[in-house]
């Protein structure tokens, strides 16, 4: 089991989460800060309030959360900042936690921390008390993550990531229809495999049928930047393992509602253009 760090003295400042946190570059411990404050809107059908729903907080991925109020250097010191909880999660964590206000899990309403694991594990933590997680989904499907390992061959020991290989992109959460996207990687009876999920985040439990995607290599093709999401549509990115052929430079999109493919766009390697491609 790995332990993980989360950080706020008192309640949780909604407009201040995260705001001092290394946003998911590496695997390290996850420090959420905050500190005492307002309090978000409770929610049902949509997420309104402030919530971190994408990597560095907005698709351009400026790293600023600009309704942050509550942080300032007078009350950011070791009297009143500082740990408050641990969080053990099954594995190594590469995708930046991402969170959700007042959520409703349970009969009860929560301020939620998503953390996904490279055991392509993903679970949801009471953010301002800690304990058990609320719900966790293991999606090795039978199988296992990939390792570090059996990618990369151009590097011996591929050592960009220490062991496994499961869910590394960080997922994305469509507020409108509460719904959590993310890539898992496994090897099942030999074969490697890549899968778009779509999770409630209520439950965890599958919306609709994962998407298994299989127009790459699911090997040589690492699927490491962030998801993003715009117009009803999730977008993903691949690109390699220390140059190791085959694989190319892509970014798919595929529909919120099905999963069904969108669009997608691809470079060979080296910079020259591969083809682009629509559908739907």
């Amino acid at each position: 089991m790995t332990r993980r760090t989360l950080f706020a003295p008192g309640r949780f400042s909604a407009a201040a989460l995260l705001s001092l946190t290394a946003l998911g570059s590496c695997a390290q411990d996850i420090e959420t800060a905050g500190v005492p404050g307002e309090e978000p809107t409770i929610t049902s059908a949509v997420l309104t309030g402030f919530n971190v729903t994408t990597r560095a907080y907005n698709s351009q991925r400026t790293g600023a959360n600009t309704s942050e109020v509550a942080l300032n250097p007078t009350n950011v010191n070791t009297a009143t900042f500082g740990k408050r909880f641990s969080l053990t999660v099954d594995d190594e964590v590469y995708a930046q936690p991402l969170y959700a206000s007042n959520l409703s899990i349970s009969g009860g309403n929560h301020n939620v921390v998503f953390i996904a694991t490279v055991n392509n594990t993903i679970s949801a933590f009471d953010a301002d008390l800690g304990g058990a997680a609320l719900w966790s989904r293991n999606f090795n499907n039978g199988g296992r993550p990939v390792s570090h390992t059996e990618v990369g061959g151009n590097c011996v020991p591929y050592n960009d990531f220490s062991g496994n290989i499961g869910i590394v992109g960080t997922p994305v959460i469509d507020g409108n229809s509460m719904t959590l996207f993310l890539v898992t990687r496994t090897v099942e009876a030999g074969a490697f495999i890549q899968r778009l999920r779509a999770l409630d985040i209520s439950n965890g439990n599958e919306r609709v049928l994962a998407r298994t995607i299989g127009t790459i290599d699911p090997r040589t093709n690492n699927q490491r930047p962030a998801l993003a999401l715009s117009q009803n549509k999730v977008y993903v990115g691949w690109a390699s393992y220390c140059d190791t052929p085959p694989y190319e430079g892509r970014v798919m999109a595929f529909n919120t509602s099905d999963l069904s493919q969108a669009a997608a766009f691809s470079a060979a390697p080296g910079g020259g253009l591969a083809g682009i491609w629509m559908a739907g």
